[in-house]
Parts: structure tokens; C-alpha cells; sequence
């Protein structure tokens, strides 16, 4: 069942939001830069994109795990695999 963010948790997600944009974190890294944190395991690997060095929009996409990274491949090069953005995205 979905449990929903309380105020607390959007307050200092917002606090953390504010933070990032502080350091600009798109002024040193690609949005195909790749950041894998590992906590135990190797299946517990998370991946992070930095967006933003374009100036398009800036965020950090979280991709879980080594099925997150498969949807990150899948995403950046559905035009070699010949694959239209809408099934990478949403397959």
C-alpha cells in the first residue's frame, strides 16, 4: 500500500533540494556520468545522474540497483538499439 510523504519528510527534502543547488553539482559532472554508492552488497548499488551541465533542467535521476542501470543504458542508447525514447522509457 502507498504511504504518503508527511510535511516533516517534503520539508527536508526540500532543505536537501535547496542544498544541491548550492553546490551545483552540473558545473563538474555530465548528465552520462554515472555515480554507483554501494551499501553491502553489490545488489545494493545505487546509481546517480547528475542533470543540468546543458542548462536544460538540473535534478539527480536515481537508477537502483543493476535493473536501474540496465533502464539507464536502455534509455541513452535506444537510438543505436534501434528502439523508439517512448519503449526504452517506459519498457
Amino acid at each position: 500500500m502507498r504511504t504518503e510523504a508527511t510535511l516533516e519528510q517534503w520539508r527536508r527534502l526540500y532543505q536537501v533540494a535547496t542544498m544541491l543547488g548550492e553546490y551545483k553539482p552540473w558545473e563538474k559532472f555530465w548528465d552520462m556520468d554515472l555515480i554507483g554508492i554501494q551499501n553491502g552488497e553489490e545488489e545494493d548499488t545505487v546509481f546517480f545522474s547528475i542533470l543540468g551541465r546543458g542548462g536544460d533542467c538540473y535534478g539527480i535521476t536515481v537508477y537502483e540497483g543493476y535493473e536501474g542501470l540496465h533502464d539507464f543504458l536502455m534509455l541513452t542508447m535506444h537510438e543505436d538499439k534501434n528502439l523508439s525514447p517512448e519503449y526504452a522509457m517506459y519498457s
